[in-house]
């Protein structure tokens, strides 16, 4: 069998996809088995590579992978398969034409085809406020000695001060990756570079002038102790002792930083378990999207399968209220961090800044962030041998990442599940006046020494109980084990307000399980409902969040029409009946959104039965009624407390265009899973009911079609067509000689103004989008996907 070969480049018009086969990857089928075949006595919960089982097991799966290459070759000669994996998922990433990747899905063993997903970076003291030098030692020797962090982002100056080698030697078997990038305490360096890309640097794992990020969030992890600043104090990171491994996946310039694709960044965990990282932190994220369809979210559940700890952001969307958690954040198995204060520049500590995002997790509704670290105002290196203070999750990820590479080293027989329990369930409360939800602290902000004698384990480490109507009940169990020294009894008790609607047993024995019952009244109101349940002896106490929301939802009782296919269609609120008046998650607090999000008048449903996989679905609003006010929502499950993702709301989401962040009446869905959605037309308050008309499509990923049909009196004439979301009016931009010139657009004809120019040849620029390039945002493969740009001279006679 002939394997496809490693491609540094891809053409124009190709597209990086990865494609999954049904085998589990081989730390799924360690999790799985268990056995010591794959491990070792002295850590039998981390899988061991160099185990005889493990290489075998790899080499089926690289033998069956062999295999679907060549006929994914014979299908399409022209793929070329890039980056392996084995580890921490079963496939390969490969470059295919944009038109022949539905075609990948019909090759014989592949068994997903995953597109490519756009991350970006999100945005002293810190070690005494956590209790980090308690834990360390005199001498340091428990501060992360021999422990190694994964830092997967915009890479890292090895260079820097704060990563000084002097006293560090290279453990066995590295450096790793581009030894010109390595040092003995920056022991691996790679860089991930997305196929296709012209950008200078993005095949090396440090960029001087884009790798801010990356070094700042390395040197909060493991940042040498007592490093003296030019201004005078000293920092250190969180296990100054540490190794850290650069995984630089986040390579693509644009105005808004470095930004990564899903293989590469799956590529990065790959590499990292198999370097034998201890933890990885990805300081990174993007709007949740579909679970089933999140391959990174995937990768960091195998990696902590594997015995890697994964640390994630939780996001900077704060102002977007509950359910503004971002991906891979949500993945099950990582610990996202939210941010609290007590950074070199904050005021005060311990409290919660309006940036850090809040939980649930908007699409599966799981109970997140996990804990809390400061991420405002921390200071830690930057290229150049400097330090500056920046604020975000992205602070506060790392924290957390090197708190769990000192617990790794204090105790190496503690799996992720049992160290994630052990930061969640001794955390600090964080408050505003008070103490803040759950929704937004997670267990609190981690206390390493509280952390590090938990003296119990608790799986899970949170409680969703989801959406509850009034009269349901719902039992959850929380498996407790002894962490050492806590055997025996503990009294149990939920706190929150909530008496009689959440109950546990008075005590709990560890180990044991100890059930949590919730019973919803029948009279209960539509509320959000979160707290802890408490368990505590003497002056000991442990705390597992809890959420859930009562629901009451309206939207069952509107009748819905049901559209059949893409096309355009007329509709009229004013034949609905006003039931419902928000959308939810995210919970936008009314003011903190560009568009009305109290919507009260009345509303009409269509629904959408999405049968197969399609790259995107939506509508967008074309015309409407004088006077008529109307706001599209896209819901799953006929319920209007399951919104499809931020792209189901009505704003122009995509980054890289200026009209970013615009109230715009189109909505959509980006990697729908099969299913039933209802698309709601709804009235804003004060707004009038009325007629209006829209359009539906799905599977859009082509930008318009564009001929240039010659002069006509003072206007060169072009015809613009779009079969799929169809033309978006407001996208139109045309430049002649290089200045902006005004166009018209009717009946698929665009004019651009020629008055004032003289006879002969000119140069044209024109570019034009479709309604679906409002929607897209990181989480689609390429830049401006759906907008056609057109060069062209042409005569004026």
């Amino acid at each position: 069998m002939v394997a496809l070969g490693l491609a540094p480049v891809a053409h124009a018009g190709n597209v990086e996809v990865v494609v999954t086969l049904k085998a589990p990857p081989l730390a799924q089928a360690f999790v799985h088995q268990r056995t010591l075949a794959f491990s070792s006595f002295a850590r039998p919960q981390r899988l061991l590579l160099a185990a005889p089982a493990s290489r075998t097991y790899l080499d089926r799966l690289a033998q069956a992978q062999r295999i679907v290459q060549s006929r994914i070759r014979d299908a399409v000669p022209t793929a070329q398969a890039r980056w392996q994996y084995g580890v921490v998922l079963n496939g390969f990433a490969v470059v295919v034409p944009q038109n022949q990747v539905a075609g990948l899905a019909r090759v014989a063993g592949v068994a997903q085809v995953w597109p490519s997903v756009t991350y970006h970076s999100l945005l002293d003291r810190t070690p005494q406020l956590i209790g980090a030098p308690t834990v360390w030692g005199p001498s340091l020797d428990t501060a992360g000695q021999g422990m190694k962090i994964g830092i997967i982002d915009d890479g890292i100056d090895q260079t820097h001060p704060f990563f000084d080698p002097a006293g560090y030697a290279y453990p066995a078997g590295f450096p790793k990756g581009q030894p010109a990038y390595t040092t003995p305490k920056v022991i691996v360096a790679r860089a991930f570079a997305p196929a296709g890309t012209q950008h200078a640097n993005a095949r090396l794992p440090f960029d001087p002038g884009a790798s801010e990020h990356g070094t700042h969030v390395a040197g909060i992890a493991a940042g040498n102790n007592g490093t003296l600043t030019r201004n005078g104090f000293r920092l250190s990171g969180i296990a100054p002792r540490a190794y850290l491994g650069n995984y630089k996946a986040l390579g693509v310039p644009s105005e808004f930083g470095l930004n990564g694709n899903s293989p590469e960044l799956a590529a990065a965990v790959e590499a990292a378990v198999r370097d034998g990282m201890d933890v990885v932190n990805l300081s990174l994220g993007e709007s949740d999207i579909e679970p089933t369809r999140d391959i990174l979210a995937r990768a960091l559940n195998a990696a902590a399968d594997a015995g890697v700890v994964s640390t994630v952001a939780a996001g900077n969307s704060g102002a977007l209220g509950p359910g503004s958690i971002d991906s891979p954040a949500s993945a099950a198995k990582a610990i996202a961090a939210a941010a609290s204060t007590g950074g070199h520049d904050s005021i005060e500590t311990d409290t919660m800044p309006d940036f850090s995002s809040s939980g649930p997790a908007p699409y599966s509704l799981s109970f997140k962030p996990d804990v809390t670290a400061p991420g405002d105002g921390v200071a830690s290196s930057v290229p150049g041998g400097g330090y500056a203070a920046f604020s975000g999750t992205s602070m506060a990820a790392p924290h957390v990442a090197g708190a769990a590479a000192v617990l790794g080293q204090r105790h190496p027989d503690w799996t992720p599940a049992q160290i994630k329990s052990a930061l969640a369930t001794t955390g600090a409360p964080v408050r505003i006046t008070r103490e803040v939800s759950p929704l937004r602290e997670g267990g609190g902000r981690i206390d390493l020494p509280r952390a590090d004698q938990p003296q119990l384990f608790v799986q899970p480490t949170s409680l969703s109980l989801g959406l509850l109507k009034p009269g349901a009940t719902v039992t959850r169990t929380l498996q407790l084990s002894d962490a050492g020294g806590g055997a025996g009894q503990w009294s149990a008790a939920p706190t929150g307000g909530f008496v009689g609607v959440v109950s546990t047993p008075p005590q709990a024995t560890v180990p044991g399980g100890l059930q949590v019952r919730v019973a919803v009244p029948r009279a209960m109101r539509e509320q959000e409902a979160s707290g802890f349940i408490i368990l505590s002896r003497g002056s000991d106490s442990r705390r597992i969040p809890f959420w859930f929301r009562v629901e009451r939802p309206k939207l069952p009782l509107d009748r819905h029409i049901t559209l059949v296919r893409p096309g355009v269609y007329s509709g009229d609120t004013s034949r609905g009946a006003a039931r419902v008046t928000t959308y939810r998650y995210p919970d936008i607090p009314p003011g903190n959104a560009s568009f009305p999000v109290r919507l009260p008048g009345r509303e009409v449903v269509y629904r959408v039965h999405i049968t197969r996989r399609f790259a995107n679905f939506g509508v967008a609003v074309l015309s409407r009624a004088r006077g008529v006010a109307v706001e599209p929502r896209i819901v799953r499950a006929n319920d209007e407390n399951r919104l499809a993702g931020e792209s189901a709301l009505p704003f122009d989401e995509n980054p890289y265009r200026q009209s970013d962040g615009r109230h715009r009446l189109v909505v959509g869905v980006l990697l729908p899973a099969p299913g039933i959605y209802d698309v709601v037309f709804d009235t804003p308050q004060h707004g009038h009911s009325g007629r209006f008309t829209f359009r539906m499509w799905r599977g859009d990923t082509r930008p318009p079609v564009v001929r240039v049909l010659g002069v006509r009196g003072r206007a060169l004439e072009l015809r613009v067509t779009d079969g799929g979301s169809g033309v978006d009016p407001t996208s139109l931009s045309a430049k002649v000689d290089g200045q902006e010139r005004a166009v018209s657009y009717a009946s698929g004809i665009v004019r651009v103004n020629l008055a004032g120019l003289h006879s002969g040849r000119h140069s044209l620029g024109f570019s034009v989008a479709d309604f679906q390039e409002v929607k897209n945002n990181e989480n689609v493969a390429g830049i401006l996907p759906n907008t056609r740009k057109v060069q062209r001279t042409f005569l004026i006679p």
